[in-house]
C-alpha cells in the first residue's frame, strides 16, 4: 500500500517510524510544510520516499493510497477534503476538524466518493484498554452507573518557562479540550458504546503567559453530563499545575468496579468484594524504535493492521475509529465551546 504523510512532527517522529514496520505498507512521500530533514531511518533502504514542501503537490503527483494527515488541526479540513476529492483514504489525527460543520460536510464527501477516513484514535487499540472494552461488553460490571476519566499533569513550570506556538492559540484550535480531550471523549463514547445526550463544560487558561507569549488556549477542561442510556460522566484536565497525579479512568457499574491508573495498573472488582489487579500483557516494540514511538507502538501498530484490513478487504473491525466518530467527537467539543 503506497502511503503519504503530511506532518513533520508527530508524523515524522512516531507514526512514520512504525508504518514502516508493517509489511503490507510502503511510505513513498511526505510532506512537511517547514523543510524538516526526513530522519535517517526513513531514508534507509531501497526507494526512500519523496520530499514535498507543498502537500498539494505531493496529492497530484503520487498515486497514493492512504494518506495520513498528521499536521495542525487548522489544516485538517482542507487536508482531508483534497485527499477525498482524488480518491485518497484518510488517516487523520485529532481533533477531526475546526467544527462540526466543517467534519459533516468531509463525512458526506467521504460517501459521495467512496473513500474511507479514519481518526487515530489509536488509544483505543492499547491493550490495557481492550481488556477493559472486554469486561464491559462481557457484563462483567453490569449496566454501567457513571465514567469518571481526570487527568492531572504538572506542567506549571514548563508552561513558564517555554513557548507553546500554536497549541496557545485559541484561533489556531490548539489548547487541551482539541490535544487530548478529544481522546477522552473517544474513550467515553467507545467504552459506554453510546452517544453523549446532555454535556456542561468549562475550558480554563490557568496560565495566561509564559515565555513572552500570550495565550487564549485552554491548558484546562472540566465536562460532566449524561449519556443516551443514562450512564453519567466527569471527564477532567489540569495542567497548569506544580503536582500532578497522573491519569485516572473509572468505570462504576451495578455490578462491580473498573479502575485504571496510568494505563498501566488495572483493577477490577465485582460488587462485595475487593478490587483486584488484573494483569495484561503488554506489546514491545522493535528495539531500534525511540522511546516516544515505543510508547505509542502498543496501539498505533494494531490501529494500523485494522486500517489495512478495511481499505484493502472492506473489513472494519468493530472498534476502529471512523469519519462517523470524528464528526460525532466534533459535535460534542462544539458544544463545550459553546457554554
Amino acid at each position: 500500500m503506497r502511503v503519504g504523510i503530511i506532518g513533520g512532527g508527530f508524523g515524522l517522529k512516531v507514526q512514520a517510524p512504525i508504518i514502516k514496520i508493517h509489511p503490507m505498507m510502503k511510505i513513498t512521500a511526505v510532506s512537511t510544510m517547514k523543510r524538516h530533514q526526513l530522519p535517517e531511518e526513513l531514508l534507509s533502504g531501497e526507494n526512500p520516499p519523496a520530499h514535498y514542501q507543498n502537500w498539494t503537490d505531493m496529492l497530484e503527483k503520487e498515486e497514493l493510497e492512504l494518506l495520513f494527515v498528521s499536521s495542525i488541526p487548522i489544516y485538517h479540513f482542507e487536508m482531508v477534503k483534497y485527499a477525498l476529492q482524488r480518491g485518497i483514504n484518510v488517516v487523520c489525527e485529532k481533533p477531526f476538524t475546526r467544527n462540526s460543520k466543517e467534519s459533516k460536510e468531509l463525512l458526506q464527501l467521504s460517501k459521495q466518493n467512496n473513500s474511507k477516513v479514519i481518526i487515530d484514535f489509536e488509544w483505543r487499540y492499547f491493550p490495557i484498554r481492550q481488556k477493559i472494552k472486554e469486561l464491559i461488553v462481557n457484563n462483567s460490571i453490569g449496566k454501567l452507573i457513571h465514567l469518571e476519566y481526570h487527568i492531572s499533569s504538572p506542567q506549571y513550570q514548563h508552561l513558564i518557562s517555554n513557548k507553546r506556538g500554536w497549541m496557545g492559540e485559541k484561533r489556531k484550535f490548539g489548547g487541551m479540550l482539541g490535544a487530548l480531550g478529544a481522546h477522552m471523549i473517544d474513550c467515553l463514547r467507545w467504552l459506554t458504546a453510546d452517544e453523549i445526550e446532555n454535556v456542561n463544560g468549562l475550558v480554563y487558561t490557568h496560565v495566561p503567559k509564559g515565555a513572552g507569549e500570550y495565550r487564549d488556549a485552554d491548558d484546562a477542561f472540566f465536562i460532566h453530563g449524561k449519556m443516551k442510556y443514562n450512564t453519567t460522566f466527569s471527564l477532567q484536565l489540569l495542567s497548569g499545575i506544580n503536582h500532578g497525579f497522573g491519569s485516572n479512568l473509572k468505570i462504576f457499574g451495578s455490578k462491580g468496579t473498573i479502575s485504571l491508573n496510568n494505563d498501566k495498573t488495572l483493577l477490577f472488582g465485582k460488587a462485595n468484594e475487593q478490587l483486584e489487579v488484573i494483569n495484561v500483557e503488554q506489546r514491545i516494540g522493535p528495539v531500534h524504535l525511540t522511546d516516544e514511538a515505543n510508547a505509542y507502538y502498543p496501539a498505533f501498530y494494531p490501529f494500523l493492521e485494522r486500517v489495512y484490513d478495511y481499505i484493502v478487504y472492506n473489513r472494519i473491525d468493530k472498534d476502529l475509529p471512523t469519519i462517523f466518530d470524528g464528526h460525532e467527537n466534533q459535535v460534542v467539543i462544539d458544544k463545550i465551546f459553546e457554554v
